[in-house]
């Protein structure tokens, strides 16, 4: 038997994954892509917030429920700090980064659904214990605690009401060089990594000692 041959027969099972790959990939684009329910703007711009609307400093954190240094900045309770530190000078925005998993964007969905009812903070809270974990049963669970209208939570979970809502915010990180989580936007100052208390009154007195005349 010749090289030639012999070489022939050797790469005949790369050669067959190959194909398999190329058929697998082709198969996945000509599969349609799933058709999400439209998000009004209003809704695309309605983030949840605590504090003063009309504030000086506005601090948004990108957030992933399923970030466990997320999870420990939550529990350490800065932003709760930060508020009772300045009341009035101080507003804090949520927006999510659902990024490490299929678990991450559903329980931003489900975040989003609890504020379409007005509670989204204390799921917010529910989230970061993950007493439960992050799966579907367990969202319902922390929603029928809250004692969230269960039939439309539920609606709104498995039909991926908020999904658009979900990814508009991804985008929104993605523009602003967000890749990982947590990551903050202090009045146009990027902050990679969970802040301490310290850290941000620094940078807010800072800001707040340039603002007056």
């Amino acid at each position: 038997m010749s090289l030639r041959l012999l070489e022939h027969f050797k790469n005949r099972p790369a050669v067959s994954v190959l194909v398999l790959i190329a058929a697998l990939l082709a198969l996945v684009l000509l599969l349609p892509a799933p058709k999400y329910p439209e998000v009004t703007e209003q809704r695309l711009m309605d983030d949840p917030m605590l504090g003063n609307p009309d504030a000086p400093i506005v601090l948004i954190e990108y957030g992933d429920y399923a970030c466990e240094v997320c999870r420990l900045w939550h529990r350490a309770q800065v932003r709760e700090g930060l508020l009772q530190r300045y009341p009035d000078q101080v507003l804090f925005i949520w927006r999510d980064n659902a990024r490490r998993s299929t678990a991450s964007v559903k329980a931003a969905e489900a975040g989003q659904c609890a504020h379409n009812q007005g509670r989204f903070w204390e799921y917010n809270a529910l989230l970061f214990e993950q007493e439960l974990g992050l799966g579907v049963e367990a969202l319902k669970t922390y929603a029928s605690r809250l004692g969230l209208d269960m039939p439309t939570f539920n609606q709104c979970l498995d039909e991926n009401t908020m999904r658009r809502k979900v990814e508009f915010d991804m985008r929104r990180a993605g523009e602003n060089g967000f890749s990982v989580t947590p990551a903050f936007w202090l009045n146009g100052e990027k902050i990679i990594g969970p802040p301490s208390l310290a850290y941000l009154s620094e940078i807010i007195e800072g800001q707040l000692a340039g603002r007056q005349p």
